[in-house]
Formats: structure tokens, sequence, C-alpha cells
């Protein structure tokens, strides 16, 4: 007797599921018009100032200087430890100052910007 085949389709626990792991470039976290959110932060703030529009290249030098400013003051402990080390010297200087600086390479221009316009709203705060 030949066997009867189950045309029962497969339980919902057995049906093929996306592995977790999967990366995907859209963001649940982030909304999809955060380019043109950012873009509506920057002109309230240029209007303001009654100023030009910031460049990329004008965002990246700001946000090196931020970006270092941060991370001295936050690694200021570690920072002063090396300094005080024997091997420490003039030459040493120049090469703390690059590994520094390679930090801001790993965020994207949008990011940079992101970092900028709440520094900017923050200095205006400040001032208030």
């Amino acid at each position: 007797m030949p066997k009867k085949i189950n045309a029962v389709s497969k339980s919902a626990r057995h049906k093929k599921r996306k592995p977790r792991t999967e990366v995907s470039t859209e963001s649940d976290s982030e909304p999809e018009g955060r380019e043109e959110d950012n873009h509506c932060v920057e002109k309230k703030l240029n209007t303001a100032d009654e100023s030009k529009p910031i460049t990329d290249g004008e965002i990246s030098a700001t946000f090196s200087k931020v970006y270092q400013h941060m991370v001295t003051t936050e690694f200021s402990n570690d920072i002063e430890l090396l300094r005080s080390a024997d091997d420490f010297n003039d030459t040493s200087i120049p090469i703390l100052i690059n590994a520094l600086q390679q930090g801001t390479s790993l965020f994207t221009i949008e990011e940079q910007r992101r970092v900028v316009l709440a520094s900017l709203k923050n200095d205006k705060k400040q001032e208030s």
C-alpha cells in the first residue's frame, strides 16, 4: 500500500523565518525623512544667524574640532598617563594627535552634521 502524502501545509512554527542576524539598510528607529529634518534644522539655525548654509567641508572641520575636544575631555586621565610615561617625548605628540583625529573618519557626513548642528544649538542656548 503506497504511503499517503500529507497535504497539510507546514505549521506556523516550521515556516521559514528571516534570520535574526540579517542586516537591513533601513532602520526602524530612525524616521524616513531624517535627512530632510537635518536640512530644516540647518535652515532654522542659518536664518537666525542670517548666514549662508554650512557646507560639508565646514561641517567636517567643525566636527573635527568638536570631536577632538570631547575625546580629550573624556579621556583626559588616560592622556595624562600617556604624557607622564617615560617614553613620551616631543615626537609622541604628533602621533597622539593623529590617533585622535583618525576617530573622525568613523562617522558619516550625516552623523557629523547632526553633531555639529546640536553643538551649535547648544552653544546658542548657553549664550541666551
